[in-house]
């Protein structure tokens, strides 16, 4: 084979190499439009950073003056309000398109109504604005669920259960929106920080009551986030990799 030759079959063998090894456009995901709440908190901001890493289009609903710390350098969007404040809430759907809602809030001011207050206005107007799916983090021990956990002396702690009713009739108010829902169920979490395990699985079963890290829920939520085997499901997180109390040394 002459010199030519060789150069010609060397570019060739390289042409197809590279057209071999060149990303398809078409196989890479296409970017959601992603409404959070509490996405400045440590698992919403878990959630969030690992949706925008994934190239989604990322919304975080907030409070004004909220501690954005935990989302510096994320690429996202704010839009501020309260929640209880249902003309609000309607503002932030305005001139949005958002596909899929997260619910990762958490109650700092104590209110036994919270959800039972704020989610009627999210719900329907996520049903109004055709949101295919809504994620809701909630608590394991949520209205009847209490019931499946007699001894671990909660009646004991001021206000908890009136916390976790209030917690059950937020999830019934997200079963009968019409929304395709996903319920995640958490408790006893791990140090805000603590990566993954990797070991974290759903499950319906709402007897099983364990520890979890924040990072795994985040990997979780994703993973139902579209999928249509996690619509009108109510999940606990059964993680056996994890002790409790944590390790003294885990924070």
């Amino acid at each position: 084979m002459n010199y030519f030759r060789r150069r010609l079959l060397i570019g060739v063998i390289a042409l197809v190499s590279t057209l071999g090894t060149a990303r398809d456009p078409a196989a890479e995901p296409a970017p959601r439009e992603v409404l959070v709440l509490g996405g400045t908190g440590q698992l919403g901001a878990e959630i969030v950073r690992r949706l925008a890493d994934r190239g989604d289009r990322v919304t975080v609903f907030t409070r004004s003056g909220s501690d954005r710390t935990l989302l510096e350098g994320v690429p996202v969007r704010y839009v501020e309000g309260d929640l209880l404040n249902e003309a609000e809430v309607t503002a932030a759907f305005a001139g949005n398109r958002f596909q899929y809602v997260i619910v990762a809030v958490r109650v700092e001011d104590g209110d036994p109504n919270f959800y039972a207050k704020f989610l009627p206005g999210l719900t329907s107007r996520a049903k109004a604005a055709g949101v295919a799916q809504l994620i809701h983090h909630g608590a394991v021990g949520a209205g009847r669920n209490s019931e499946k956990f007699p001894n671990l002396g909660w009646e004991k702690v001021p206000g908890l259960l009136d916390r976790l009713k209030d917690q059950g009739v937020g999830e019934e108010i997200v079963r009968a929106s019409g929304v395709p829902y996903t319920i995640i169920r958490n408790t006893r979490l791990y140090p805000g920080g603590t990566p993954p395990t990797g070991k974290a699985e759903l499950t319906e079963d709402d007897s099983v009551i364990g520890p979890m890290t924040r990072a795994d829920l985040a990997v979780l939520t994703l993973e139902c986030l579209g999928n249509a085997k996690c619509f009108g499901k109510t999940w606990h997180v059964r993680d056996a990799s994890l002790a409790w109390p944590p390790p003294k040394n885990s924070d």
